[in-house]
């Protein structure tokens, strides 16, 4: 009997529950693909998850689809186990380093085939239901009321920290409903996040700041264009308010480039999403790097479907975790998977399935 691995592919694409406003533009729809590894009757799985505009090595549906094929067809032909398979996809695929998500999608399906149970990524307390990771509620970008509908919502359920995508619609709309927010819970009850996603610009960043600043906003993400090297650089050392960096951290594929951003720009904080920085072990890099120079982190999904979703958060939980996560994103589709997430209040936490 043959047990060599079979790896194959098969594209998804999900609809959000609402238009899920961003600095971009505005999502409808979410495409992924799911990579399946079968051998020795068992299966591993992994998804593959894009934002167009934004992931860097998605083009089109052809151009991609075509990278996929590459890669499992290099994976079928490597007779290699699925741990050497794990330990040399470098080697294997070398220019797997630019496909972040691709990558990711690989290294989940193999980890997943290698985990002792099925529902597995990663085997630790979480993974096994025996802690829970504390998330921020998100707030979208939209019409005012709506927004505001959305931080009563997540007040009720019982979030401590809120992350709001703001840079999209009118700043001072976004800067009154924050204020409101703010009016009737101070920092010791509520910790408020900002993602720009690059919004803002020369002009106007450092007003903003000092606005957030005097509402006493924990972090912002990416407040100006990944290309805007030297002003991140000079607002990070001037921490008017914490930088985080997000999609700066996209076209940095190798170690060097890595710790060229890191130095030259000095940020408070970075945000890792294995799907666009690098995968499992690119992310590990990231995090190396930023612990020694004194960086903080946390971890988000790429808004991927429930599978791609626990891989991250099971992968978050193989840290110590000091800051909430951005990892409430599984109910933003009308259809997805189902899997061993759950959610109370700003806690989430995992369940092996009963018969894994």
């Amino acid at each position: 009997m043959d047990v060599s691995p079979i790896f194959t592919v098969q594209k998804h694409e999900l609809a959000f529950n609402f238009p899920a406003g961003t600095s971009r533009g505005v999502l409808t729809t979410k495409k992924l693909w799911l990579i399946t590894l079968s051998a020795e009757g068992k299966q591993g799985i992994g998804e593959c998850s894009i934002i167009e505009g934004l992931s860097p090595e998605y083009i089109n549906d052809v151009q991609y689809e075509g990278k996929l094929s590459e890669v499992i067809h290099a994976l079928n032909q490597a007779s290699l186990s699925e741990a050497e398979l794990l330990d040399s996809l470098d080697l294997l695929i070398p220019d797997l380093l630019y496909f972040p998500s691709i990558r990711f999608g690989v290294e989940c399906a193999l980890r997943s085939w290698l985990a002792p149970s099925h529902g597995l990524f990663f085997d630790n307390a979480f993974a096994r239901g025996e802690s829970a990771i504390q998330i921020n509620g998100l707030i979208w970008m939209g019409a005012p009321e709506w927004m505001q509908d959305q931080v009563a919502k997540k007040i009720k359920e019982g979030y401590s920290v809120l992350k709001f995508k703001i840079g999209a619609i009118d700043w001072k709309q976004e800067h009154e409903i924050i204020q409101q927010v703010r009016k009737h819970f101070g920092p010791e009850l509520l910790t408020i996040r900002v993602d720009a996603n690059g919004g803002f610009t020369a002009a106007n960043v450092r007003q903003i700041l000092n606005q957030l600043r005097d509402l006493n906003v924990h972090s912002i993400e990416q407040p100006v264009a990944v290309n805007e090297i030297d002003l991140l650089a000079a607002l990070c050392k001037e921490a008017i308010v914490p930088i985080a960096l997000d999609e700066s951290l996209i076209p940095c594929y190798t170690l060097a480039e890595k710790v060229a951003l890191l130095d030259r720009v000095g940020p408070q904080f970075i945000i890792l999403k294995p799907s666009l920085h690098g995968g499992v072990s690119g992310v590990q890099t990231w995090i190396e790097l930023a612990t020694a120079r004194g960086i903080g982190w946390w971890m988000t999904s790429a808004l991927e479907s429930n599978i791609g979703l626990t891989a991250v958060a099971q992968f978050a939980a193989e840290y110590p975790l000091n800051l909430p996560q951005g990892l409430g994103t599984g109910g933003l589709f009308a259809t997805n998977f189902t899997c061993g997430l759950s959610l109370s209040q700003d806690q989430l936490t995992h369940h092996l399935p009963v018969h894994g």
